[in-house]
């Protein structure tokens, strides 16, 4: 039997679309508030919006008759006919976000329109009005939304963690301040200031207030216009691309949007330009007739549909490109000076008494005094910037075995010896030993006459080591062998309940952005857990006091690691979230150690890896999958041969 459904279920209907999180109503009344022509909102949450949401407006504000109204289905002064959808110039048109903030929680609305002396007061709770009473506030609007979802347990129940649906709120709270630059915005959380971003004349310095001043080195401006879409904005630098990247905005016409298909075409620009698996900043904001795209898509309104979305992703795509070419490979220069010491001019003592001045000509003339003197050139040094006192000599060439657990490293003599053989062929151009010894080090093989036990070794690149098996050749990735072994090392020491520590020599100061931030700091006793001691040092700024022991002996970047393991905490997924936890910062500690290829040039090392690496308990395969080695049986090389 069909009947239509009561009000206040229908409206719990439509809330499962409009209102999906905490987020969900602070971007709905932040939106409104923007439509409502407010130059101030402020936004208070309490417990990460699970028992307060309240948005504050100094806009147009509402008469008694229009507060009771608005919470209605369908009740809008957004659009009056079928026409206006397609030129739709306002966040909102739908008339769903706050009869759905009704079903759910428990709203209070105060509100007064400049022109009247007295205000609103509305309490509404599950589609009902409890209360409607004249009250004294402020011109403009004030919703105040108390214990979200009370009336849905189920919604509540699979609600994230506090940490997680903050991040969601700050991410809505921010995608709104980026596109109204005359408008203040102010963000407190359990009555802490998270965000005060005042009016602001371009668009760079709100990106700054929000990202951090650090990111304004990130920065390159881009911009483009045609006669399908006009772009401006910012996109960063290759050099810049992190492996969690929160800083990613697509807007069109003001509105944040979510498209797949563009966000392509700008990862595309960047191809071969930053690591895999990183990904770089933008801030796009598109210009497009209205009438050329559809926003009626989803009640979340982050979905468009566009006429030539063909045409886009290559206008976008070209735009991209030309400004990384035109700008990312340029040295930046900072002209803040703010505490820099003085350089001093130089004094009259700077030259002495003689004949020639600072640029060699001479000054005096003939028969005249000194006037000008001699310039005093500082003294030249003679030094190898690329000097390392612990580096072992068998790095320098090719090594051999002088005696068990001696290296003898080939002179120059030997290499000169060598030159001459070469040169003295057929053809054969002559060079010095230095550059023959140069060459056969950057792009041949070092030959290990025999390890210690009689077996021989072969490496190729520094990378690639060759020995024999009983059944053939055994080749080995030196790499993906030392990722294994250290995988499995870490993983080890995290299997005690208190992980040793390795404080660093100077403790690390890092400044991040307030995303980043909260995914790293929102539980301080777990990243000891797994090795690490990081504590807040400030607005969104935390020092690395310690790094897991088990990696000491390796060559860590700091940055590399904080910045990995963000990517880790922040997309912790599957059944065991701990276990997984150690794995995913196993492997992205790996990677931030940098290993080079030329770990293993030297016959000891290379025996010293193999033997590491059959004492793994997965040998044959790296962490992220590949092969750590394989083997040519001696029937495939005599095919070969």
């Amino acid at each position: 039997m069909l009947k239509v459904l009561p009000t206040h279920i229908s409206n719990l209907i439509a809330a499962g679309e409009v209102v999906q999180r905490p987020a969900s109503v602070v971007k709905e009344l932040m939106e409104n508030a923007v439509d409502a022509g407010a130059d101030n909102i402020t936004v208070i949450l309490n417990d990460c919006g699970r028992t307060l949401i309240q948005v504050i407006d100094n806009g147009e504000g509402m008469t008694a008759e229009e507060a009771v109204l608005c919470f209605e289905r369908h009740a809008t002064s957004k659009i009056e006919k079928a026409e206006d959808l397609y030129s739709i110039g306002t966040y909102g048109f739908r008339g769903e976000a706050l009869a759905s903030i009704a079903a759910c929680a428990d709203v209070t609305l105060k509100t007064r329109k400049r022109e009247e002396e007295t205000g609103t007061e509305i309490h509404i709770a599950e589609s009902k009005i409890i209360s409607s009473t004249p009250a004294a506030c402020p011109a403009g609007s004030n919703f105040a939304v108390r214990n979200i979802f009370y009336n849905i347990p189920a919604r509540r129940k699979f609600l994230k963690s506090d940490n997680a649906e903050y991040r969601q709120i700050v991410s809505e709270f921010l995608r709104v301040a980026l596109t109204r630059l005359n408008i203040e915005f102010r963000l407190i959380h359990n009555g802490k200031d998270i965000f005060m971003l005042p009016p602001v004349e371009n668009l760079k310095q709100r990106i700054i207030r929000t990202g951090g001043k650090d990111i304004a080195k990130d920065l390159i401006d881009t911009r483009t216009d045609t006669s399908v879409v006009s772009i401006r904005g910012f996109i960063g630098r290759p050099e810049f691309a992190k492996k969690s990247q929160p800083n990613q905005y697509l807007f069109v016409n003001g509105r944040y949007f979510k498209s797949p298909v563009l966000s392509k075409a700008i990862l595309k620009a960047y191809a071969n330009l930053i690591p895999e698996g990183t990904f770089p900043s933008y801030f796009i904001f598109l210009e497009i007739e209205p009438g050329s795209m559809d926003i009626n898509i989803h009640p979340s309104k982050t979905e468009i549909k566009f006429d030539n979305e063909n045409v886009i992703f290559e206008i976008l795509n070209a735009c991209v490109k030309e400004a990384i070419g035109e700008n990312s490979f340029v040295p930046g220069i900072d002209f803040d000076t703010e505490g820099a010491p003085e350089i001093p001019p130089a004094s009259a003592y700077f030259y002495q008494n003689s004949g020639s001045g600072p640029s060699g000509e001479d000054k005096t003339g003939a028969g005249k005094g000194n006037a000008y003197g001699r310039y005093v050139a500082p003294p030249r040094i003679d030094y190898d910037p690329l000097f390392n006192p612990f580096e072992e000599e068998k790095k320098m060439g090719r090594s051999r075995w002088n005696s068990p657990g001696e290296w003898k490293s080939p002179s120059l003599t030997e290499a000169g010896n060598a030159w001459e053989n070469e040169a003295s062929g057929a053809g054969a151009e002559a060079a010095s030993p230095q550059e023959y010894y140069r060459e056969e080090n950057a792009y041949g093989g070092v030959f290990n006459e025999e390890a210690p036990d009689g077996r021989p070794i072969l490496q190729l690149k520094g990378r690639y080591i060759v020995t024999t098996v009983k059944s053939g050749l055994l080749l080995i990735d030196a790499w993906r062998a030392k990722a294994r072994i250290l995988y499995e090392r870490y993983l080890e020491s995290l299997s005690s309940t208190d992980p040793a520590i390795q404080e660093v020599l100077y403790p690390h100061t890092i400044d991040l952005d307030h995303h980043s931030y909260s995914v790293l700091m929102e539980n301080p006793d777990r990243l000891k857990s797994i090795g690490f001691d990081i504590r807040p040092f400030g607005k969104d700024c935390v020092v690395v006091y310690g790094l897991p022991a088990s990696l000491a002996d390796e060559e860590l970047s700091i940055q590399e690691c904080i910045d990995r393991l963000i990517a880790v905490l922040e997309d912790e997924t599957g059944p065991d979230p701990e276990r997984e936890l150690k794995e995913k910062t196993a492997l992205a500690l790996v990677k931030a150690g940098g290993i080079r290829y030329d770990d293993c040039t030297g016959g000891i090392q290379a025996r010293l890896l193999i033997d590491a690496l059959f004492a793994c308990k997965e040998p044959a395969t790296a962490p992220d999958g590949g092969n750590c080695m394989t083997i040519l049986p001696l029937e495939e090389l005599v095919k070969k041969l």
